[in-house]
């Protein structure tokens, strides 16, 4: 019996122990966490730099911190690089030469070496003025890749609207053609060799006549007036045209009188053409002198 006491009393002191070891550790955990000291650096370093708006993007934290250096060790590496002052402006001649020299711009716009356009054969007519291209990319500075890729994408763009012109046009031109042969059917190349004759009697030059033939062509409406025309003189019913001019150019006024002038024989001279023919000729010399003097008044 008194050794389950003392196994009792043995118990509870074991217990009372624990207990005070369990206490003494909390408190020990809480005495340590109320001594560790919160992790700051901004107020290591003064007010003037810790105030700083640079600093203010970064948390006064360890992992603001590491940005903070993070941040410095770019500035770092990008102030390593080649430095070159923006000029400070249009007027900063040496400025522009230092700057335009460390982009590698050349000093003279054949510098660029820009290459030829390779044209197509529908597009032997068109052109590009590469000097003249390479002078006002050189007026604006541009670096030598920006003028070549910028000559390569005018160049191209250009020949693209170029080829959608020819084939708009073309594709109207063969609209005209299938019209046409729709209405006239087997007689439609006579019509159009006749209205082509036409053409070529009254042009006059090469020139003129490729303006006229182009012209002409856009429309099958001028294609059947000109083979009217032509077929008339295919059956020689032009001499039938009546119609006269009996209005004179002041031109044709003005030497028309020379002519008169220099021919003895002619009544307006002639001392031996009879009242009438003289009277006649004096009032035509006059109208022509009338005309002239009106054409000159406005």
């Amino acid at each position: 019996m008194e050794n389950q006491d003392n196994l009792a009393t043995q118990s509870q002191d074991n217990t009372q122990t624990q207990q005070e070891d369990t206490t003494t550790t909390q408190d020990t955990t809480t005495t340590t966490q109320a001594a560790a000291p919160i992790f700051t650096w901004k107020s290591k370093l003064g007010a003037d730099i810790s105030n700083a708006p640079t600093l203010q993007k970064f948390e006064d934290t360890t992992e603001g911190l590491s940005k903070a250096f993070e941040s410095h060790l770019s500035l770092e590496k990008l102030l390593g690089h080649e430095k070159v002052p923006i000029p400070k402006d249009a007027n900063d001649t040496e400025g522009w030469a230092r700057f335009s020299k460390a982009m590698g711009i050349p000093e003279k716009a054949e510098g660029y070496g820009l290459t030829d356009v390779e044209l197509p054969g529908n597009m032997k007519d068109m052109s590009f003025d590469k000097k003249q291209f390479a002078e006002t990319v050189h007026k604006h500075k541009l670096t030598p890749s920006q003028a070549k890729g910028l000559w390569q994408d005018y160049t191209k763009m250009s020949m693209d609207a170029y080829g959608k012109f020819l084939k708009e046009h073309q594709d109207h031109l063969n609209n005209v053609v299938n019209t046409l042969r729709a209405e006239w059917g087997d007689a439609y190349d006579v019509n159009v060799e006749l209205g082509q004759t036409v053409i070529n009697k009254f042009a006059g030059d090469k020139e003129t006549e490729d303006f006229l033939t182009a012209t002409f062509t856009k429309d099958p409406r001028a294609v059947k007036f000109l083979a009217a025309i032509g077929n008339q003189f295919a059956e020689n019913k032009v001499g039938e045209f009546q119609l006269k001019r009996f209005t004179l150019s002041p031109d044709d006024a003005n030497a028309e009188i020379n002519k008169i002038l220099q021919d003895p024989a002619h009544p307006y001279l002639n001392d031996k053409a009879t009242p009438a023919e003289r009277e006649k000729a004096i009032s035509y010399v006059n109208s022509l002198y009338a005309l002239i003097n009106k054409a000159k008044k406005g």
